[in-house]
């Protein structure tokens, strides 16, 4: 019995000494996210996997550094890879995590990525999953940035869709969904509100008002984009664009850090 008892203990011993080695994998994963390190990120996480399998915590986590490391490489099948990992680590997350606000909104991003990749019809039918999973996100979390910054870009690309997909969005969502201009320009200003520091809710912020033809208000946005800090590929990117637009030069290396 003693023997039993002695057992018992060296295993939740390892139990507990497993369960704190996953955190730390997460908690590892987390700070490189924030740094830009997408790379190794997922490969501290694909490391957690191995070690843990199907844990939802290292599902959502991957499938949001999939979606990101899209903007990070350049070849086209390797892209659509990512994004396909990203949708099918985001779908095993939110079956297990359905009260997680990051778990749902980070669907609703690599269903984002993955549009880029399918046909006009496929692409209408995952724009209601984003809106759906997004949603869902935000009832659950109404201060998310990212999720604003979805819900955003989901108005705005519903509400100028040409009339051939107007009438695909009728047939998948019954009838076309309350998108609008106006309600992806609030949602633009409450995700820049909740964190006016990333870089992306102003790009795309600048891209939605150069569209309706607010050349001067898209300025104003571009300028600062150009003014905060790089913290990725993607953010990078943006800031080239954003000197297209202004006739600058883009940030240098050195003056980002």
């Amino acid at each position: 019995m003693k023997k039993i008892g002695v057992l018992a203990m060296v295993s939740l011993v390892s139990m507990v000494s497993f369960g704190s080695d996953v955190e730390s994998s997460l908690e590892q994963a987390d700070k490189l996210e924030l740094q830009g390190e997408t790379e190794s990120a997922i490969h501290v996480l694909k490391e957690a996997d191995a070690a843990s399998p199907d844990n939802p915590q290292i599902d959502k986590r991957l499938s949001r550094l999939y979606a990101r490391r899209i903007q990070e490489v350049s070849d086209q099948a390797e892209k659509k890879t990512d994004a396909t990992l990203a949708v099918e680590l985001g779908k095993k997350a939110v079956a297990k995590l359905p009260n997680d606000a990051q778990a749902h909104i980070g669907l609703a991003a690599a269903y984002g990525q993955i549009c880029w990749f399918v046909d006009d019809k496929t692409r209408v039918e995952y724009s209601k999953a984003i809106y759906q999973e997004v949603n869902k996100g935000l009832a659950i979390d109404p201060d998310s940035d990212y999720g604003h910054l979805i819900l955003a870009r989901w108005n705005f690309e519903m509400a100028t869709l040409n009339p051939v997909l107007k009438g695909i969005a009728e047939l998948v969502y019954g009838q076309f969904p309350p998108a609008s201009t106006q309600a992806a320009i609030t949602h633009f200003k409450k995700a820049i509100e909740l964190n006016p520091s990333r870089v992306i809710h102003h790009a795309e912020y600048a891209k939605a008002l150069e569209a309706l033809g607010e050349k001067e208000k898209a300025r104003e946005e571009w300028a600062k984009v150009i003014e905060l800090k790089a913290v990725d590929a993607q953010d990078r990117l943006y800031q080239r664009i954003a000197a297209e637009h202004l006739h600058q030069k883009a940030p240098t290396e050195s003056a980002r850090s």
